[in-house]
């Protein structure tokens, strides 16, 4: 086993030590001053348990529409600059209140991560005491990210009326979805959250092991016990857990208006989509359901570095985001007639060609969901080899690609990486292609560019010697120096090829067709590039490791090698399902 995981580790913890901004990026100019802060102010919830929560409002009389924010990272700590955001809102107009949800930083009570029944109740609580301060005109909005997003969901489930409005981002309802992909736990971020939350503060994850084996022992063998994580691992499907830590009971009912927003390479992208176009069905008639999707990650780091991997990212986008949450709270929550979300329900920015656009859905008018066939004479190992995308599906007979996977050398790009920061950290994707466990299939140069907008699917005929395996699939922008970039990627645990509802291990041989998620995108690839599609088993740590065994989740210690074949002939073709966009003429 290879790999440093020390700069990961580093990059996880570090963070929590420096706010990002001193002053939000924002084109707005300032509507007033900021006023009194009313600091640990203790609001009692109905059980008795006091929340510590700070009040900051603006300069004048008042009374003020308030955005609230519930968050388990310290409210006033630097990593998640709560003083700094709260500021931008009251220099917009807005009272802002901020608190320490149960059991973290300042709040009495225990921290039960994502338990509807604490979240929900706590932010009605604390809606209806907003609701009574001479200081507030009665409206409450709800804004946050990540954890703070799913409590504003929580606030919006407990239907409180004084509650008009949220803007939950880089999250999901249904925590099973967004802690794991297709069966894949995310190790790199919401694993080791699992790990780290279960303190006031954070635990200590110096002595915390990736590689350690059993998984589900990782947390006990670093010394930072963890009931939370413990489920995680007991519960590997769906099931009454998730259903408690969710605000799935109750979503349907939501009929305020709701912003939800997220980026091409957060980790909830997929979920985040899928729950707008829930609740933008459940809202048809009102229309008041708002999707945006920035260039970032979770962290954000493309407003801040300017690049998305290789590929640079104009500056100013995270004044635009910031300016999309002011004008859909001034819309309403302050009740301005401005207009937001008149150009279309998406607001999406475009990688490559640095724009902004709007559409009515998702995925836009002017997509079409083309294939691009899977060649190669057998030898598709590395980017030297001989796989090429075609257009053209298979013919007649090819041979199939093999490679072995091996649990114990796993990829490990991710390993180094804060994935919850992925856009910033991942690089040229060369040293990965030059893997022989990776297969590689390349695109002649498209001499106009080309530009993928929409959802990416996978459709492979696979085979395994193995009983269980992982499949991964990531799309890539070939530079004409040769340099790769990310675009998107996606991974399935085969034993759940058939559904989320139970596990089905395979007959080793057999050839199985499978589909693959590849999440969404909006990309344009410049004239002259290559577009790439790249096959493996393994995206370690951002995931876990599957060690082939068939064995019970997270408790397998022995790792065996499955030698992989990806079939592409006329009988079995493989392809990826690619969302071509050509803009519609004004």
């Amino acid at each position: 086993m290879s790999g440093d995981q020390t700069e990961g580790l580093a990059a996880q913890t570090d963070k929590f030590e420096v706010a990002a901004y001193t002053r939000i990026p924002s084109n707005l100019p300032d509507r007033v001053a900021a006023g009194e802060v009313l600091r640990d102010e203790k609001v009692v919830m109905r059980d008795g348990t006091r929340l510590a929560t700070d009040v900051y409002l603006p300069e004048g009389d008042g009374p003020f529409p308030t955005v609230l924010t519930r968050m388990p990272y310290g409210k006033t700590e630097p990593y998640c600059y709560m003083p700094v955001i709260a500021d931008h809102w009251v220099r917009q107009g807005y009272a802002a209140v901020v608190q320490d949800v149960r059991g973290k930083w300042g709040s009495e009570g225990l921290f039960e991560p994502n338990l509807a029944a604490n979240e929900v109740p706590d932010g009605y609580d604390t809606i209806d005491w907003i609701a009574g301060q001479p200081w507030s005109n009665g409206r409450v909005g709800m804004w946050g990210e990540s954890y703070f997003g799913f409590t504003s969901y929580a606030g919006a489930v407990s239907g409180h009326e004084a509650l008009v409005c949220v803007a939950p981002g880089d999250i999901s309802l249904d925590r099973y979805k967004a802690t794991m992909r297709y069966g894949c736990l995310q190790v790199n971020t919401v694993g080791t959250w699992a790990i780290s939350m279960t303190d006031q503060t954070y635990q200590d994850l110096s002595r915390l092991n990736y590689w350690h084996l059993p998984m589900a022992e990782m947390a006990d063998a670093a010394g930072a016990p963890s009931s939370y994580f413990d489920e995680l691992m007991a519960n590997p499907l769906p099931s009454p857990f998730w259903e408690a830590h969710s605000v799935l009971e109750g979503y349907e009912s939501i009929r305020i208006p709701v912003l939800h927003w997220g980026g091409w390479y957060d980790n909830y992208l997929g979920p985040t989509i899928a729950d707008w176009r829930v609740m933008a069905a459940n809202n048809a008639e009102t229309g008041n359901q708002h999707l945006l999707i920035g260039p970032g990650d979770h962290e954000n780091s493309p407003d801040l570095n300017h690049r998305a991997g290789i590929l640079p990212v104009a500056d100013g986008t995270g004044a635009a985001r910031w300016d999309a949450y002011v004008a859909f709270f001034d819309r309403y929550l302050m009740g301005r007639d401005n207009g937001f979300g008149g150009n279309g329900a998406v607001h999406y920015y475009t990688l490559g060609s640095d724009t902004w656009r709007d559409a009515d859905a998702w995925p836009p008018a002017g997509t079409t969901m083309t294939p691009i066939y899977l060649h190669s004479a057998g030898s598709a190992n590395t980017a030297a080899d001989d796989g090429q995308l075609s257009w053209q599906a298979p013919d007649g007979e090819e041979t199939p690609d093999r490679f072995d996977y091996d649990p114990a050398n796993p990829n490990t790009e991710t390993l180094g990486l804060d994935c919850w920061a992925l856009a910033g950290g991942i690089g040229d994707r060369q040293p990965i292609e030059a893997r022989p466990d990776v297969l590689v299939y390349s695109s002649e140069p498209f001499p106009d560019g080309l530009e993928l907008t929409g959802p990416i699917t996978a459709h492979l005929h696979f085979a395994s010697s193995a009983v269980d395996t992982d499949v991964t699939v990531s799309l890539v922008d070939v530079f004409e120096d040769g340099r790769a970039n990310l675009i998107q990627d996606g991974i399935l645990r085969c034993r759940y090829r058939n559904g989320l509802d139970r596990a089905d291990l395979m007959e080793p041989g057999e050839v199985y067709g499978l589909e693959i998620d590849v999440w969404s995108t909006s990309y344009v690839l410049a004239p002259g590039h290559r577009l790439r599609v790249e096959i493996s088993s393994s995206n370690f740590n951002r995931y876990d490791r599957n060690l082939n065994t068939g064995e019970a989740f997270g408790q397998g210690d022995k790792p065996i090698v499955a030698t992989q074949t990806v079939f592409h002939d006329a009988q079995r073709p493989s392809c990826v399902m690619l969302p071509l966009h050509r803009k519609e003429a004004p």
